[in-house]
């Protein structure tokens, strides 16, 4: 159920840009995150993705990075350099992960635009201003950090301690 939102905006967004997946239909791409505990198959099948959460031990590829890498390709960070740093560890069809990254970087999200249709332009313009101060903020950092230490050594407060 977790995948359901993706799946449909990924969908949503290949529909509404008129993008052309056909080149990836009848592939599986196992994808995962090595700094978050992420995994998921990305099924393409009649010019649509569909996303399950158990990877495929017959996916054509199998694609793991980290959460900094992905963002840098989603802005167009080019995939070749990327695996000269081994900042990406694929394995598997190469071609194939490259037309996905092709594919990710070709959708563009203008998510105040969406907003705005149900909220109108000003509220819409400020929560894209507050979401860009914020990612750009090192408050941003330190929870990703408070995150990741407490889900590799999570951790019981004191007054819960005694309880069973």
């Amino acid at each position: 159920m977790r995948f359901f939102v993706l799946e449909q905006t990924l969908n949503y967004l290949i529909n509404n840009q008129a993008i052309d997946i056909s080149a990836l239909n009848g592939k599986t791409l196992n994808f995962s995150l090595a700094d978050l505990p992420l995994t998921m198959c990305f099924i393409c099948g009649n010019d649509r993705i569909f996303v399950a959460k158990n990877a495929d031990p017959n996916a054509a590829v199998n694609i793991r990075l980290e959460l900094n890498v992905f963002v840098s390709l989603l802005k167009g960070a080019n995939l070749t350099e990327l695996l000269k740093q081994d900042k990406i560890v694929i394995h598997g069809d190469v071609k194939t992960a490259q037309l996905l990254v092709d594919l990710l970087q070709l959708i563009d999200i203008d998510l105040e635009e969406l907003l705005s249709k149900y909220s109108g332009d000003i509220i819409a313009h400020q929560i894209g201003g507050w979401a860009r101060r914020f990612k750009n903020s090192p408050l941003l950092a330190v929870v990703k950090d408070g995150l990741m230490c407490f889900q590799i050594h999570p951790t019981k407060p004191s007054r819960y301690k005694n309880n069973a």
